[in-house]
């Protein structure tokens, strides 16, 4: 079990957001009980070359390891209301769900995620199940990555996690994430944005491309 919370930083506010973030990260690693795994931070890379209109800066994630749902979300409790103003609240995330692993994942420098819905053709569990079985492939096909994640989302526990956080965004499908040692070298890998082998044609079957997102960022890592 795994939560991401995706923070849209108010323009203007960005300097101030980091500092504030690295702190909150703090916070909760010193108030974590010995059932989290781990806490991790992540800041958007400057000039990132994915998802212009992703509106996200900063990610916390928290590592579950053997805690509870109810640990995780009253770890997570308040998270908006300390960050207050720096913030657009109803256009962060909280998202709660298991990992499934493709390619496990190195503790590189840069993280690539896709938070991904579904299309009207499929519901939850039957996008989940096209995910895993049959897109995953074009994820193992390709170069230059050291970790291929799926995030299977629990939308009532994310839904909890929201509210609890007092963020507004819980209902995204899946979140896919890519670990890279950086962009450069994952686009020397790769060739160009356009060398996907297919999977945007694909992605079109199942997902609602035009309201999912994608971004990188750089990875804080605990010790």
């Amino acid at each position: 079990m795994r939560l991401l919370s995706h923070l849209t930083a108010r323009k203007g506010a960005e300097t101030d957001f980091d500092s504030a973030l690295r702190a909150e990260v703090s916070r909760m690693r010193s108030a974590a009980s010995e059932a989290i795994e781990a806490i991790h931070c992540m800041i958007r890379l400057d000039n990132d070359l994915f998802g212009a209109c992703a509106p996200y800066r900063g990610t916390v994630e928290i590592q579950a390891g053997a805690a509870s749902q109810g640990e995780v979300q009253a770890l997570a409790s308040g998270l908006a209301n300390r960050f207050g103003d720096l913030i657009h609240a109803d256009l962060s995330t909280a998202l709660l769900g298991r990992d499934v692993v493709f390619i496990e994942p190195k503790r590189t420098a840069v993280r690539y995620q896709y938070l991904m819905r579904r299309n009207a053709d499929f519901d939850h569990e039957a996008y989940l199940e096209r995910y895993a079985s049959i897109h995953s492939q074009f994820g193992l096909k390709t170069p230059g990555i050291h970790g291929y994640v799926q995030l299977h989302l629990d939308l009532n526990a994310s839904k909890t996690a929201a509210e609890r956080a007092g963020v507004g965004i819980w209902q995204v499908d899946s979140v896919s994430e890519l670990y890279l040692e950086s962009v450069e070298a994952f686009m020397d890998a790769i060739g160009n944005l356009e060398n996907d082998g297919g999977a945007r044609v694909d992605e079109e079957i199942f997902v609602d491309r035009a309201c999912s997102h994608d971004f990188t960022s750089h990875v804080d890592w605990q010790d």
